[in-house]
């Protein structure tokens, strides 16, 4: 139950970070380049590559007649996109209340370091130019989601005579053979002689 004192690196702990909430398929669009990067730079490990891949950029508009609340406006576009109609552009929704944060983070090798504190935390949404392509992406979700997974088979040997009896009907047998109960199940019929 004891668990053995770790050392946390704090070197980087006052840098600033962004806390952003993303839907699954821009993380998924990340994760996939960040692999790439990976397996790229362990194909040229002599090449000096890049850990960090150029994943998105992200767009700063500073109107002044604006109040000061609607005056900065963010938005992200995707470097790359993945497949079907993932939109491109997204609108950074910026929260200015939330509790004091900081992002901690754990190597391979298991050192603990402080990655900084949060200073902005952002909800992503589709821009108002994707929405098309957005409303694709929700109706190819939707119509994978509706497809059934089941499967419907003939059951060889129907008889009932492979199957054990079941615990309650053990002490039920007749001396002749007749239909006590049918029971019907989802995908199977029961049907329960008493001998």
């Amino acid at each position: 139950m004891a668990e053995e004192a770790k050392n946390l690196e704090t070197a980087r702990a006052d840098r600033s970070v962004w806390l952003m909430k993303c839907p699954t398929v821009v993380s998924r669009a990340w994760q996939e380049a960040a692999t790439a990067a990976a397996s790229s730079s362990d194909a040229a490990a002599g090449a000096n590559p890049n850990p960090n891949p150029v994943v998105a950029k992200v767009i700063v508009s500073l109107d002044p007649l604006r109040s000061e609340e609607q005056q900065l406006q963010f938005k992200m576009e995707m470097a790359q996109t993945g497949k079907g109609n993932t939109p491109k552009s997204y609108s950074l929704n910026m929260f200015k209340d939330f509790l004091p944060m900081c992002v901690f983070s754990e190597s391979n090798e298991g050192k603990l370091a402080c990655e900084g504190k949060v200073g902005h935390k952002f909800d992503m949404e589709p821009h108002s130019d994707n929405l098309v392509d957005y409303g694709k992406l929700c109706r190819e979700r939707t119509e994978k989601s509706m497809i059934k997974n089941r499967k419907l088979m003939v059951l060889v040997n129907d008889n009932g005579m492979s199957m054990r009896p079941l615990p309650g009907l053990v002490g039920l047998m007749s001396s002749g053979p007749k239909v006590v109960s049918f029971i019907a199940m989802p995908c199977l019929m029961y049907f329960f002689l008493c001998w």
